[in-house]
């Protein structure tokens, strides 16, 4: 993916978070209104509604669940580490429009995908968490090492 269309998506997965926060405070407001109406009907005690649903306790399921493990956290703080560096550089190489440096720019983007794919594989293994820890730190410092190379060449 070239970096335009990686920017145009994450601002597009933004604007569809608002939407979403925004329709869940709107529906929070509607929850809230009909649990006001049913206490003046004189209905039962004034009970969360959510929270004594089977739908509640399915969210609550789905909400944990969906926390990352460290593992995966780690890995994917250093794939944005390493996806900025290479865009960095990337625009340093491609600066004011200068397209004679695209060779450079795909050998960064070409290593930052090699880097990805190998932390997935790290994360993917079956060893400790500070094992994985290293061998991240390895293929980040690796790319890292890489990409100052590859920038040296124009200096």
């Amino acid at each position: 993916m070239r970096k335009k269309a990686l920017i145009a998506q994450n601002l597009s997965l933004f604007e569809q978070i608002e939407h979403l926060r925004a329709e869940v405070a709107s529906k929070d407001e509607k929850i809230k209104a009909l649990q006001d109406k049913i206490s003046q009907l004189g209905g039962e005690e004034e009970k969360p509604l959510l929270q004594t649903t089977p739908l509640a306790k399915l969210e609550k399921k789905v909400i944990s669940n969906s926390r990352l493990s460290a593992d995966i956290e780690y890995a994917s703080s250093a794939i944005g580490d390493l996806v900025l560096d290479s865009a960095t550089k990337s625009n340093t190489l491609t600066s004011d429009g200068n397209v004679k440096h695209r060779e450079l720019v795909n050998l960064l983007l070409g290593k930052t995908e090699v880097a990805k794919a190998e932390i997935l594989s790290i994360v993917s293994e079956e060893v400790e968490f500070e094992t994985k820890k290293e061998k991240i730190d390895a293929v980040k410092s690796e790319a890292l090492d890489y990409f100052a190379s590859v920038l040296a060449q124009v200096n």
